[in-house]
């Protein structure tokens, strides 16, 4: 039976967790009423031909060979003569169907063309926002010819002469238009070189742009001189294209994670750091634009940058979960931030990269080309929103189906660590694994090498390669299993060891409910397009919010569990769940009491008003089933219930216009703000809370937390105070031992529609008190 006394308690040390303002990437210029001309004032064009301009082939740092170059060093001492185009603009690649070019250069939003040549010469000065343009333009277009020409590769490499694939592979048939363009983009990439956007760089999956700022109070530093952050901006964009490979008939795309901290988003990150190897095979990332600012990455444990402790042999790489939280450039400073933990991804990519070329005497470009197709396949899987999945796939093998292939990719079961892993383990044994094949210099990349380089990486999460997927006869389709004993750094954990802070007098929730935080936040998350518009019952102002850290009627607040880590290892990648599942009766709507083999929660006894029946035992494909989180305590004259919000909207008497939607009563009186209900956590140390491990050694204290952190439940001003709600929340993390494969069916992965249920997570009781 679960425990009982969940309630929320006022926190008194809330210093040390408060909820700290993250802002939205924008990069929103300042211009001028006289733009810069684009004519001859800064044309150097002596020395370049027709069609060419200077560029700078690679960044400041790596072109002088001096760490410490000066930001008042002539930069055109660097430059090199390239061709660039034979357009009278800068507008490039025609791959894109439906397009007259994949992207185009401008120098600020507000520009209303590129830049265009009077002479067909493109040499200007690097002190000019011309330069700017030109060398943005170089790079992008750079990294789009090889990345489509690998994507011909990928596509050769799948189908035979006959279109026929050779293995099972998840780039579709009709990749190309019968012109031989490629069918997905359209719209085109916006590149803007010189955005008034302070110490950053953006790719805004919206609008479809690149924006490239500055360093330093007179911008004497400009990113779009450090070609490294071309290649990892244009990174997200070609993320976009193969999430998506599988889905050009969707409206809404699929994208790798958002803003705030999510393990996707550190994939994200880490892929466009490898984006940079890819086209310039250094390994390192950033030295002029982030590295003026400390924060470059390596992109191998051999780099100088990383502390002593970690090397290229197999038991000193920068393994997960371990190194999440590491910074090389402050590495005694925890830090949840995706760029820092992405390096995870990026170093084994590249070192996959490495052991390639050992293994199938491959050149270091063609490791990189066999890499890059290798994530076509692993991306076009992981995002399809059909459900499909690969050629051969049947509706539902993957994200559920089409109708809640979103919510799956985004809430129920996201990408993260071990699906990334798992996904691309399983399309290098498909493929360069493949004995038949020979395609690892006449011979294949065995499975040993496979999860050993994993494991080195503590990514070998899974206990089978999940060919066959959901929706398949486990009986007569066996995976592929992991040999156990490669299975070295890779430590599962039960998922029972996630708890409640079990400290005597520690809270288990905190609660924040500041009116200026909140509207803060919530401005923040709509602008940025993770949650929609809030119930007409809310006032705008937020006037019922009273800043005393609980929760009252009519109030929006923010909650973050204090979870604790029970076991010996460290536990990452921790996901909490506040959104509709299956867990109420589909008939009584009474919440369900589990069988033990679907979980052990044992909440609530029969005698609190639990169902038992048959509907709850079995867990459906339809949203119809769904229930929202939480259920109302209701104290009756034989016991105390707990009932459905319908049900207690029914005994006040409430009209269901009084609700927080008047068009449907189950969360009437509470609820979890879609978008903002689930909360992540990067990982949580042995025997610790998240609060403790994100703690800076030297004061003791967490930096606080973020909007990734906490769900949001929008609180209903009809709620009278005293009563009492019970969230039935559930929870999971990556390296857990059962939370996605099922030890009763050959560790087999679970079926999607089961993340409709509580079998892959640990449910967690919060019981909130209404105080006036």
């Amino acid at each position: 039976m679960g425990k009982r006394n969940w309630g929320l308690k006022h926190c008194k040390t809330l210093t040390a967790l408060l909820l700290v303002s993250v802002a939205v990437s924008s990069c929103i210029p300042s211009v001028s009423s006289n733009p810069r001309s684009r004519l001859s004032a800064n044309a150097t064009n002596s020395n370049v031909g027709l069609y060419q301009g200077k560029i700078l082939a690679d960044n400041p740092i790596i072109l002088s060979n001096d760490p410490s170059l000066s930001l008042k060093y002539d930069l055109n001492k660097l430059t090199s003569v390239a061709n660039i185009t034979t357009n009278s603009f800068l507008q490039g690649n025609p791959n894109c169907s439906g397009l007259t070019y994949c992207f185009e250069v401008r120098q600020y939003k507000e520009s209303v063309s590129a830049l265009q040549t009077t002479d067909g010469k493109w040499g200007y000065s690097t002190a000019s926002e011309e330069f700017l343009q030109v060398n943005t333009y170089y790079h992008l277009n750079k990294i789009f010819d090889q990345f489509f020409s690998n994507l011909g590769l990928s596509y050769g490499n799948a189908y035979d002469s006959f279109a026929f694939p050779i293995y099972d592979t998840a780039i579709p048939l009709n990749l190309y238009n019968s012109d031989g363009t490629f069918n997905l983009n359209s719209q085109t990439l916006m590149a803007f070189s010189g955005c008034d956007l302070e110490n950053n760089a953006t790719y805004d999956q919206a609008t479809e742009s690149l924006c490239f700022g500055y360093t330093g109070s007179k911008k004497e530093l400009r990113w779009a001189h450090d070609s490294t952050i071309v290649y990892h901006e244009a990174g997200h964009f070609f993320q976009k294209l193969q999430l998506n490979f599988r889905n050009t008939a969707s409206v809404t795309k699929a994208q790798l994670g958002n803003y705030l901290y999510t393990e996707a988003g550190s994939i994200g990150e880490g892929l466009s750091d490898f984006f940079s190897y890819y086209v310039n095979g250094r390994t390192h990332w950033g030295e002029w634009a982030a590295g003026k600012l400390g924060g470059s990455r390596p992109l191998s444990e051999d780099d100088s940058l990383h502390v002593p402790s970690l090397s290229t042999d197999d038991d000193q790489r920068l393994n997960y979960p371990q190194y999440l939280n590491y910074d090389p450039n402050d590495p005694e400073i925890p830090v949840e931030d995706i760029h820092m933990s992405g390096m995870i991804i990026s170093h084994y990519l590249t070192a996959l990269s490495v052991d390639l070329q050992s293994k199938c005497s491959m050149s270091s470009k063609d490791a990189r080309e066999f890499v890059m197709s290798i994530l076509n396949e692993t991306m076009a899987e992981l995002g399809d929103l059909t459900s499909k999945g690969t050629v051969n796939g049947s509706v539902g093998k993957v994200n559920m189906d089409a109708t809640n292939s979103l919510q799956w990719l985004s809430t129920n079961n996201p990408i993260n660590y071990r699906s990334f892993s798992q996904t691309i383990a399983k399309n290098l044994l498909n493929t360069i694994g493949n004995a038949g094949l020979n395609r690892c210099n006449g011979t294949y990349y065995t499975r040993d090498n496979i999860e050993g380089l994993l494991d080195s990486y503590g990514l070998l999460l899974f206990k089978t390669y999940n060919q066959h997927r959901n929706l398949t006869n486990t009986s007569t389709k066996i995976n592929t299993q992991v040999t156990a004993t490669n299975r070295k750094k890779s430590v599962l954990i039960s998922k029972n060891s996630l708890i409640l802070d079990p400290t005597t007098g520690a809270s288990s929730a905190y609660v924040i409910d500041s009116r200026t935080q909140i509207a803060a936040g919530i401005t923040q998350l709509q602008s940025s397009g993770l949650i929609g518009t809030m119930s007409a019952q809310t006032p705008s102002d937020f006037g019922f919010n009273n800043g005393n850290s609980k929760v009252s009627p009519g109030e929006v607040v923010a909650i973050a569990l204090n979870l604790y880590n029970n076991s010996n290892s460290v536990m990452g990648g921790i996901e909490v769940l506040a959104n509709d599942w299956d867990h109420a009766d589909t008939v009584t709507k009474k919440p369900c009491l589990f069988d033990s083999n679907l979980s052990n929660d044992g909440w609530p006894l029969s005698s609190e008003g639990a169902s038992t029946d048959a509907n709850c035992q079995t867990i459906g494909a339809s949203t119809t089933e769904f229930a929202p989180v939480c259920f109302v305590q209701s104290n009756e004259s034989s016991a105390t219930k707990w009932i459905s919000q319908h049900e207690f909207k029914e005994k006040m008497s409430i009209d269901t216009n009084s609700c927080l939607d008047k068009s449907n009563d189950k969360d009437c009186f509470i609820r979890a703000i879609k978008g903002a209900d689930k909360a992540h956590f990067s990982k949580i140390n042995p025997k610790s809370t998240w609060g403790q491990t994100m703690a800076n050694p030297k004061t003791g204290k967490a930096y606080g937390l973020d909007w990734g952190n906490v769900l949001l439940f929008e609180v209903s001003k009809h709620i009278p105070p005293g009563t009492v709600i019970d969230c039935r929340l559930r929870v999971r993390f990556t390296n857990c031992e059962d939370c996605f494969h099922d030890s009763t069916r050959n560790n087999n992965d679970y079926f999607d529609f089961e993340y409709n249920g509580p079998r892959p997570f640990k449910i967690i009781h919060l019981q909130i008190p209404i105080t006036d």
